[in-house]
């Protein structure tokens, strides 16, 4: 399958999830995630706002600043995707409908001091290669963030035999799913 065909058909079963499966399986990924170590060290965490049914962000967002870590959410400009501290600026919606730190309120991180970034995505494959939807904004961000540690937050359905990697492609560090880690 191409790309653009994974993309389509997991997007079409993730926009089918009930409410109740996603904050079912969301849970069981924030246990497995908050106890697993991944975190230890880290001071600065990327993560993401979710969208479209992606696994949810909320509870994770709330573990990590409890426990001091600083948080940033991307935040798209023109064709750029930058780490915006959560706590700097008031929130608004993308081009994209996501919740972003407003970009003239925002205070900002440079990619190369971020520890750890929380990734989404539509698909992954246990090699950490992932479909986005295409744009490349985490792409070029994971470039420039070449120590942070990358987590993907997936149902266990988003995970597929085999993605076709492109030269520009970003792989994942550590999958995160209801049914166990993939590292």
């Amino acid at each position: 399958m191409t790309k653009q065909e994974i993309r389509e058909k997991i997007l079409s079963m993730r926009r089918g999830l009930t409410s109740k499966y996603i904050d079912d399986e969301s849970a069981k990924i924030y246990e497995l995630l908050t106890e697993s170590g991944i975190f230890e060290g880290a001071g600065t965490v990327l993560s993401y706002s979710d969208f479209d049914n992606e696994v949810k962000t909320a509870m994770l967002t709330g573990w990590l600043m409890f426990r001091g870590m600083r948080l940033y959410l991307p935040c798209v400009r023109k064709k750029e995707m930058f780490a915006a501290g959560i706590k700097s600026a008031g929130l608004e919606l993308s081009k994209f409908g996501i919740a972003q730190p407003k970009f003239g309120e925002a205070s900002f991180l440079e990619p190369e001091k971020i520890d750890v970034v929380i990734v989404p995505g539509i698909a992954f494959d246990r090699n950490g290669h992932r479909i986005g939807f295409g744009c490349g904004y985490y792409d070029d961000f994971l470039k420039r963030a070449r120590q942070a540690k990358k987590i993907a937050l997936a149902y266990d359905f988003q995970i597929v035999d085999f993605i076709p990697a492109e030269t520009h492609d970003v792989r994942v560090d550590v999958i995160v799913t209801p049914d166990g880690i993939i590292r």
